[in-house]
């Protein structure tokens, strides 16, 4: 299957940021170990922050997760039926797959914006060691709550991209196992 650029520049800056993420996560936590075991002091935030880190990460590497077939998915009787109701079942599934994304999207963000006004501890512990009794107001917990309608939406937009795939398997007579035609002809 051939990728267009824009889903090379988008799963390339994905990667780059989940890097960063990750980086910034050991960063923090290998920083906690040395302060708290080798100088018998303790960051108040670093915990929260990685805490927050983590779900980041999480929620954003779904894309990959799925695209490598690592999340839970019943293939048993995809695999046992013909071309034709094997791709109408793929279809099937990915829809509702899609419509659970959106619904968890949606309500995510509801919740983000209901619970999310205060601010974020971790970081106006950050600010106030940093800049006093004149640290810039921290972000809002919102931006915490907002990694679950974000990651939701850009899986879901994946699944839409497998729908469309399957969906030219079907007219193209190729099939479920290899949607894009790309070892000649199909599998029946």
């Amino acid at each position: 299957m051939t990728q267009s650029a824009f889903h090379r520049g988008f799963r390339t800056g994905l990667k780059a940021l989940l890097v960063t993420l990750m980086a910034v996560l050991l960063t923090v936590m290998v920083t906690q170990v040395i302060m708290r075991y080798g100088l018998n002091s303790s960051l108040l935030w670093s915990e929260e922050l990685c805490r927050y880190l983590l779900i980041w990460t999480s929620f954003l590497a779904m894309i990959f997760a799925y695209e490598r077939g690592e999340i839970a998915a019943l293939s048993i009787l995809a695999n046992a039926l013909p071309r034709v109701p094997a791709l109408m079942l793929a279809i099937f599934g990915c829809v509702l797959s899609a419509a659970l994304c959106v619904t968890l999207a949606w309500y995510g963000y509801l919740y983000a914006d209901l619970a999310g006004s205060q601010p974020i501890p971790a970081i106006s512990f950050i600010l106030e060691d940093l800049f006093g009794g004149d640290a810039p107001e921290a972000p809002r917990v919102f931006w915490v709550y907002f990694a679950l309608p974000l990651g939701m939406t850009l899986l879901a937009l994946r699944i839409v991209a497998d729908i469309a795939l399957y969906a030219r398997a079907w007219a193209n007579g190729h099939s479920l196992h290899d949607p894009a035609g790309s070892h000649g002809g199909h599998k029946p």
